[in-house]
């Protein structure tokens, strides 16, 4: 029971105060905790906190948190039943440039990125420590799939006639395969592409709150989860528009644009 309390206690304490006013609230704590009359006369522990915050402060972070969040929400929120449709599309659009020449995923990679980097910075002081096994856990899978979208990608420019008959398992053009004879096109191959995206926001903003409450190096899952839905909706463009990205060769670019931001920002942000 005082291990729960105090567990939620951190949290609410992470959440809702700075780094520094966090981890000197949490050590008073506990103390308390551990002393059960004392614990007993305590609230719930947003309660606790809630009194200690500086509103201004707080509100500071919740705006910053909304942006972050929106960067890798709003084109997620593509796919949903209600979702916002043209998001994914508009973002390798030549008329959803907000300055000409400078796609629209750019601003979405940049500006999650700075503010992670900025916002979840090191802390004068604050020693080296080892790098979580869970991050790691996590961050070799998103790798996984990217290797994994990049391997589709190279299939549909090399083999297009092989990967759009066999989507599933994208076998080299001539490879034998029994369920190769079900033509499908290229229909499961986008709704796979699409609905990536809605895995990856759920991991990418579980790496945000984490970022927040437990270590700042979670940000490097954020950003490489928001750089994957990219890299899938940059293949999804050329599979479903014949004006959007329709060259290959330009699609090469933005993949390796995408993928080159993506694990440059990924490293830095586990420093």
């Amino acid at each position: 029971m005082k291990k729960d309390y105090m567990t939620r206690l951190e949290g609410w304490a992470r959440w809702m105060l700075p780094p520094q006013e966090a981890e000197d609230v949490i050590a008073d704590y506990r103390d308390i905790v551990a002393d059960d009359e004392l614990r007993r006369g305590l609230g719930k522990p947003r309660e606790v906190i809630a009194p200690l915050t500086t509103k201004k402060a707080y509100r500071v972070w919740l705006a910053v948190f909304a942006v972050m969040a929106a960067c890798i929400l709003i084109p997620a929120d593509s796919p949903l039943p209600l979702g916002l449709y043209p998001v994914w599309y508009t973002l390798f659009s030549p008329d959803g440039f907000i300055i000409p020449g400078v796609p629209m995923f750019l601003w979405f990679m940049i500006t999650g990125l700075a503010l992670s980097l900025i916002w979840f910075r090191p802390r004068r002081g604050e020693g080296k420590a080892p790098l979580p096994r869970s991050i790691l856990i996590v961050l070799a899978v998103l790798l996984a799939v990217m290797g994994l979208i990049w391997w589709t990608f190279w299939q549909i420019t090399l083999y297009p006639d092989g990967a759009l008959a066999n989507p599933v398992f994208l076998l080299p053009y001539g490879f034998w395969w029994p369920l190769a004879d079900i033509y499908v096109g290229g229909n499961l191959l986008s709704f796979l592409l699409e609905w990536s995206a809605v895995p990856l926001a759920v991991v990418g903003m579980t790496g945000l709150v984490k970022a927040r409450v437990r270590d700042r190096r979670w940000r490097a899952v954020y950003f490489l989860s928001l750089s994957v839905m990219m890299l899938a909706f940059a293949v999804l463009a050329l599979l479903t528009s014949m004006t959007v990205s329709a060259e290959p060769l330009d699609t090469w670019r933005l993949c390796i644009e995408i993928t080159v931001i993506g694990l440059i920002g990924t490293g830095v942000s586990l420093c």
